[in-house]
């Protein structure tokens, strides 16, 4: 490619021909010495392509060289994590040094992504159970935890699998060495503490129970199982809170500590807190096993706030709000008219589930690689999450309400609770939550994620219940919504009952969100908190202005976000008119928190906190299947692009005669409009361009991913 501004991108031919010809060479398994000669030329002409260290791979398997056929898988995988042809020299590469657990992981993501591919899946007995467990989790194509889409279990002697949910024992994700995994319950504040263990033990299997039920609602709590008798050390003049949850109906428990033992219940699959003030010995009675959480320990650090808190409002779509805040939301207004308000913030990616994992990283979608909803890889350790560096810091981190979308990415993984559920997480029940545990543990310096739907457009796939404010308030003529279940709820046209929900929902969130921020104010001083409300994308329906027949993923309504800020450190009564992204979200908590921020983040920090800001944003749609969509702003012009090809599965793509236009802001993708400027070319083609690069294949791909996808390629593939 080229680096003048007449064409916006030129495949490089050479590494072209090349590529096809190594393929040929290696679906012929002419594993020679011109094999590594054309290898040579390719690495060259593409030195930071995967497919290199594929073919690589390829070749030291033929040679008998597993181990450094290892080597070049790894790397391979570190690029392009979701890829058949990576998992499949890694699975070979695997079983040829004896890293079986490993091969089954890979065989598990091939399984879970092309369920028709044959694999020779072998079951060590020594770590049968594990082995299980790998190949659950890598083969589910569910993201939002603790469901799971093909649970392995061995029955009558063969390796069998159905849905199932994970209750009462770790979910099996890797974990960093000093944090215990993930012990899934069922959410009970207040009640009975076993009930509704009663229900799940058998519903747990029933896919239409569990899917339909969306009101299920789970406590995740960092802790172990332990078997028998186990201590908890409580450092001198120091207390601690544990959760505990049992594994029976109604368990039995002992607790003891210098004035003798304290016998009593535990919850089947639900956690009750305990305080401690001096070590105490734990047991459970029959040697039943139980979870004991990561301890919780009491106290403020003048090095912490004592509250840092985020809101993260889905589908705020600030475009929309913008003209309509202090009246629709004047609670939230009237609280961050004493801090700072971005508004030119716009999403990195169109949906929720890279946009989470954006926000949470500071990099872009196509940096976490978090973009395929049927793909379960985490996301590696080296990729500090929010949680992860407020934890370090010695924060208590919890997510009061919050989706399980996400975590099997490792998204959520800094966090010691979670209160999740796979359907609406609404704002009432959220505000109830938060409120109790800053009332629960008011020594402890708290990090809370609370993350809300309200304002998200309902889907219409299947029959919903609007609020019942709006049901009361739309005309009969535009009270039914047509069904379309292959409609996802980015596409959702732009309906009256949609425009009215969302003004009502504006309101809900205020009130509730609101209450929080009353809490706050009343109970810390300015320098001791820190509130931060964002979106993670904005949404295409509200946009009143487009000629276009379909919704406009990245325009300015799709991708246009919310973000304000007020507390410690924060300058007070400034709207920003800057250009930021959702990745700054990081590192301006970073700046703000004090933890560190790797130089290889996309975060920028925003000039009104001493950073050097952003000239443009970048928004896209990186959707397998459909064609990848791309904005690049300024405060004027908007260069938008989109591909001819949809986005492959391992999230690459040709841009070779992608469609290229700049425009005026306001005017985006409207004929008529376009601006051909080199001067403005010659500022936005570098930039956009460089977002792209490493997701640009080349017009080279893998035939037999494409061949279990022939619907999407057409007569191309």
């Amino acid at each position: 490619m080229q680096d003048d501004c007449t064409v916006f991108w030129r495949n490089n031919e050479r590494a072209y021909a090349l590529f096809q010809d190594l393929l040929r060479r290696s679906e012929r398994g002419d594993y020679d010495d011109d094999f590594l000669v054309q290898l040579a030329a390719y690495r060259e002409e593409s030195p930071d392509s995967e497919r290199a260290d594929i073919f690589a791979a390829r070749y030291l398997l033929a040679q008998n060289d597993p181990a450094s056929a290892v080597l070049c898988g790894e790397r391979a995988y570190q690029r392009r994590p979701v890829n058949l042809a990576v998992w499949k020299v890694l699975a070979d590469a695997y079983e040829g040094v004896g890293r079986t657990l490993d091969t089954i992981t890979m065989q598990g993501y091939i399984k879970g992504m092309y369920p028709e591919t044959e694999i020779a899946l072998t079951i060590p007995e020594h770590c049968r159970q594990e082995a299980l467990n790998r190949f659950s989790v890598a083969s589910n194509v569910y993201c939002s935890a603790p469901l799971i889409s093909n649970r392995s279990f061995i029955e009558d002697g063969r390796i069998r699998s159905r849905f199932d949910v994970f209750l009462g024992e770790a979910i099996p994700m890797e974990m960093p060495a000093d944090s215990d995994p993930f012990w899934p319950a069922i959410f009970v504040d207040e009640g009975f503490l076993s009930t509704m263990a009663t229900v799940y033990e058998t519903a747990r299997y029933d896919f239409n129970f569990m899917i339909n039920n969306r009101d299920s609602t789970f406590d995740f709590q960092k802790a172990r199982t332990v078997i028998g008798t186990t201590e908890v050390d409580v450092p001198e003049g120091a207390s601690v809170v544990v959760p505990i949850a049992g594994t029976r109906f109604a368990q039995g428990f002992g607790i003891r500590d210098h004035s003798g033992e304290h016998i009593g219940h535990i919850g089947q699959w639900a956690y009750s807190y305990f305080r401690f003030d001096e070590p105490v010995t734990l047991r459970s009675e029959e040697n039943v096993p139980y979870a004991v959480g990561t301890p919780i320990v009491l106290g403020h650090s003048p090095k912490r706030k004592k509250l840092v808190l985020n809101f993260l409002i889905d589908g705020l779509c600030w475009p929309a709000a913008r003209n309509i805040f202090a009246e629709n939301m004047p609670r939230i207004a009237k609280f961050f008219s004493r801090g700072v308000l971005f508004d030119q913030h716009f999403s990195v990616s169109e949906h929720t589930l890279p946009s989470l994992a954006t926000i949470e990283t500071g990099r872009y979608s196509h940096h976490t690689q978090v973009f395929n909803e049927r793909d379960s890889h985490q996301m590696p350790f080296s990729v500090r999450t929010i949680s992860e560096q407020m934890n370090a810091l010695g924060y208590y981190c919890t997510a009061p309400l919050v989706s399980g979308h996400g975590l099997y990415y490792g998204s959520y993984r800094g966090y010691d609770r979670l209160i999740a559920n796979y359907g609406f997480m609404t704002a009432y029940e959220g505000t109830e939550r938060t409120l109790r545990i800053l009332e629960s543990l008011p020594d402890v310096d708290h990090f809370i994620l609370y993350h809300t739907t309200d304002v998200h457009p309902l889907n219409i796939q299947t029959p919903m219940k609007f609020s019942t404010e709006t049901e009361v308030n739309i005309p009969l003529a535009h009270r039914f919504v047509p069904l379309d279940p292959s409609v996802p709820s980015v596409r959702t046209p732009r309906l009256p009952i949609y425009v009215e929900q969302f003004l009502v929902n504006l309101r809900h969130v205020d009130r509730n969100v609101g209450e929080i921020l009353s809490y706050i104010e009343d109970h810390y001083d300015e320098d001791e908190y820190i509130v931060n409300l964002y979106s993670d994308h904005g949404c295409g329906l509200h946009d009143p202005n487009t000629t276009l027949k379909e919704i406009d993923f990245v325009g300015e309504y799709g991708t246009g976000a919310a973000w304000m800020m007020r507390g410690a450190g924060i300058p007070q009564g400034v709207t920003v008119h800057d250009m930021t992204n959702s990745v700054d979200v990081y590192t301006t908590l970073g700046h703000l928190c004090g933890f560190p921020v790797s130089a290889d983040v996309d975060g920028v920090l925003p000039r009104i906190f001493g950073g050097t800001g952003r000239d443009v944003t970048y928004s896209s749609s990186q959707y397998p299947s459909q064609t990848f969509k791309l904005a690049v702003r300024t405060q004027e012009h908007v260069l938008r692009l989109e591909t001819r090809e949809p986005v492959d599965e391992d999230g690459s793509v040709d841009f070779a005669d992608a469609r290229v236009a700049i425009y005026p802001r306001g005017y985006e993708l409207e004929p008529g409009h376009e601006i051909d400027s080199s001067e403005l070319r010659a500022f936005f083609y570098p930039r956009a361009r460089d977002f792209v690069r490493d997701i640009a294949n080349n017009g080279e791909f893998w035939p037999e991913m494409r061949a279990a996808r022939p619907q999407w390629f057409g007569e191309k593939s």
